[in-house]
């Protein structure tokens, strides 16, 4: 079951499927749902369904989803609260179809590091992450930093697959807040960040994300939001609990933070 809801996805196959998953101590498995939160499954399947089980891959702490431009679910395994882990990477998984399917495997697994960290745990704790995005054919990860509350944004170098791939620092942004999830919009060229009490929208500038002109809605009532994606010109938003919340990207634009 979905219990703790951990990131969010609009599949590219079916545009009516949302992909998620469990946090941490969950088995290595997705979840298909709908619009509304129902969850999708084949119409064959009895019993109790637990979600299509994802063969060569462990659940240690996957923290975001995404959905790459090949058409693969991009699971973000970089949970990493005490800043210790050496052992961060991607797993890519091509889009199973829910309907038909109760288990799949993994496509490619990339594992990396930081570029900044050189000892684990480092003193100042800003090597946690929960928000993965994909744009123009590479990866992005914003980090939660607990030792500052400003998050930075690395990108992937040329993919090496049977070694750890060195991260590179992009940007970094003073968001005022633990950064759990993100998602980027090509067709309104719009970045999505999720903090546990805001969301905000950055208008792409390249080659920058996070220089451009923002805005920030603070959330109210929401729980402790996890994952966040764009959906037409809106914005979904998933909470621990299991609730999903509908945002208009319009009227968030409509406060100009600066």
């Amino acid at each position: 079951m979905i219990n703790e809801s951990s990131g969010i996805v609009r599949g590219r196959i079916n545009a009516d499927v949302y992909w998620t998953h469990n946090d941490s101590g969950d088995a290595a498995r997705l979840f298909a749902v709908t619009r509304d939160g129902v969850l999708i499954k084949p119409v064959w399947f009895e019993g109790d369904y637990e979600g299509i089980e994802i063969i060569g891959a462990s659940n240690i702490d996957w923290e975001d989803i995404a959905m790459d431009e090949s058409g693969n679910v991009v699971i973000g395994a970089f949970g990493n609260n005490g800043n210790a882990r050496r052992d961060l990477c991607l797993f890519l998984v091509p889009e199973p179809n829910p309907y038909e399917i109760t288990m799949t495997r993994v496509g490619q697994q990339i594992r990396f590091h930081y570029p900044d960290q050189d000892s684990f745990p480092p003193d100042q704790k800003n090597f946690d992450a929960e928000a993965l995005f994909s744009y123009d054919n590479n990866y992005f990860i914003l980090t939660k930093n607990r030792g500052d509350e400003k998050t930075k944004l690395y990108s992937f170098p040329k993919l090496k697959l049977f070694e750890s791939n060195k991260l590179i620092l992009d940007e970094e942004f003073d968001i005022e807040g633990l950064v759990t999830g993100a998602d980027f919009s090509p067709e309104h060229s719009l970045l999505a960040v999720l903090t546990y009490d805001s969301i905000w929208l950055f208008e792409k500038e390249k080659p920058s994300f996070l220089g451009g002109k923002h805005f920030r809605k603070k959330l109210k009532g929401t729980k402790q939001c996890e994952a966040i994606c764009f959906d037409g010109d809106n914005l979904i938003v998933t909470n621990e609990q299991g609730s999903l919340f509908e945002f208009s990207i319009k009227e968030i634009k409509a406060n100009l933070n600066k």
